[in-house]
């Protein structure tokens, strides 16, 4: 037996980049979702759970292109709804001219689909929350292979999404289970996984993205991002000059994937020349404001600068460092006054 499990492609989405960006992300992750399917042509079939889309943005033309794919894609696809896909009024007419390879889960209580000697069992959102308790009372015929395939957290009661309880879940006994919604992968025992996110978003996912394969019993995961995205925070101090500054960055980043790369310095850099010199397809440069001002104090000794940061102790609260950090800014602003 030979499966691919993924979720959380979130096709169609909308990013807090500009729209330039935004538009490149939201394209390459059509493609990475279409790359995944043509690179996996001989599994016997394809567990999505959830996410799959943002039903905010999707259109009638994108559920077009999305039934298209997996029509031509050929095998067997399984698909719950998750938090951002969820199935309502507005939106289960147009899942109705689905093709028939793809079998969606339509339910909030669990039910199944039986292939060859496979039992998947699945259930959906019909909002953003989710309100069903999980039954665990379920009893699994060892005659089939039983897969559970869902979209929530673990070991969080707290959660308004579907919340699993990770030792009820291993004691069920599934042979395989598929999760989503949390974006890193991850490996619970029990061929119990969350597969992550098919691509990066933003600056907070700094990890191996892609999709799980299951082989003949064998489980990877397969880092198939376009993208990745880096989040570095640098000392200047480390580096003798900028070209030994670039080299580093250079040296972080992956030759095959398109780099997407955020730098936060301690001070004021020569940001032009690094955005120049350094191979990445995105740069962004921040600088700790606070630092740059702290930095002031030194350039005008026995000033109002300097007489202010006394006012200070050594060792800041928030609130305090709040206060030195506007008070230097006016300060230093005044001067041209």
């Amino acid at each position: 037996m030979k499966f691919i499990h993924l979720a959380d492609c979130h096709l169609g989405d909308r990013y807090s980049f500009k729209s330039e960006f935004s538009n490149k992300i939201r394209g390459n992750n059509k493609k990475s979702f279409e790359n995944i399917l043509d690179k996996n042509s001989d599994v016997d079939f394809f567990l999505i759970a959830g996410d799959l889309y943002e039903r905010a943005f999707f259109t009638i033309r994108d559920y077009k292109e999305l039934f298209d794919k997996i029509s031509d894609f050929g095998k067997d696809v399984f698909y719950v709804a998750g938090n951002h896909d969820y199935i309502g009024e507005d939106n289960k007419a147009i899942l109705k001219m689905k093709p028939e390879n793809f079998h969606i889960f339509t339910d909030e209580n669990l039910e199944y689909y039986e292939i060859n000697s496979t039992r998947i069992y699945g259930l959906s959102y019909k909002d953003r929350i989710f309100n069903q308790e999980f039954s665990y009372d379920i009893d699994l015929d060892p005659n089939y292979f039983n897969i559970l395939l869902g979209h929530g957290t673990i070991n969080n009661p707290k959660s308004t999404y579907l919340d699993l309880n990770l030792e009820k879940l291993k004691k069920i006994g599934f042979d395989y289970v598929a999760l989503g919604h949390i974006h890193k992968w991850e490996n619970f025992g029990n061929n119990i996984y969350y597969a992550g996110s098919i691509e990066p978003g933003d600056f907070s996912d700094i990890y191996d993205y892609g999709y799980i394969l299951y082989d003949q019993g064998k489980i990877s995961h397969v880092a198939s991002s376009i993208m990745k995205f880096y989040d570095l925070k640098l000392d200047l101090d480390d580096f003798n000059n900028d070209d030994d500054l670039i080299t580093f960055v250079n040296s972080k980043l992956e030759s095959k994937r398109e780099n997407y790369l955020r730098i936060n310095f301690d001070r004021q850099v020569n940001i032009n020349k690094l955005k120049k010199a350094i191979n990445a397809d995105y740069i962004q440069i921040r600088v700790d404001e606070r630092s740059s001002l702290y930095d002031l104090v030194n350039f005008y000794p026995d000033s109002l600068l300097e007489k202010y940061r006394k006012k200070f102790p050594d060792d800041l609260n928030d609130i305090q460092a709040r206060a030195l950090e506007l008070g230097l800014d006016a300060i230093y602003r005044s001067k041209d006054d």
